[in-house]
């Protein structure tokens, strides 16, 4: 690709100290783009496991319903709270 552009030519040219600039904003771009695609990685990662807390606190809320014959929606808050102190027990 170079070759055909070009570039070849244009890069024996360049002073070492342009060279060297070129291969440092190179590197600090690839660091760049790698926190970046961590952090995409991370988010979706994120997304998952609350989704999972949510399917726990819903399941738990069904149980409740049932078990006291209230609201689903009643017990749901009610399950929010118990998810919530298990967890913090867990920690």
């Amino acid at each position: 690709m170079q070759q055909k552009l070009g570039l070849n030519k244009f890069y024996k040219r360049e002073t070492r100290e342009k060279k060297l600039g070129r291969w440092v904003e190179n590197q600090e771009n690839g660091r760049r783009m790698q926190e970046e695609t961590k952090e995409r990685v991370r988010i979706m990662q994120n997304m998952t496991e609350e989704e999972k807390e949510s399917a726990a606190i819903a399941t738990l809320a069904q149980k409740i319903s049932m078990k006291k014959e209230i609201p689903l929606v009643d017990a749901l808050e009610e399950a929010q709270e118990k998810y919530r102190k298990n967890k913090i027990e867990k920690l």
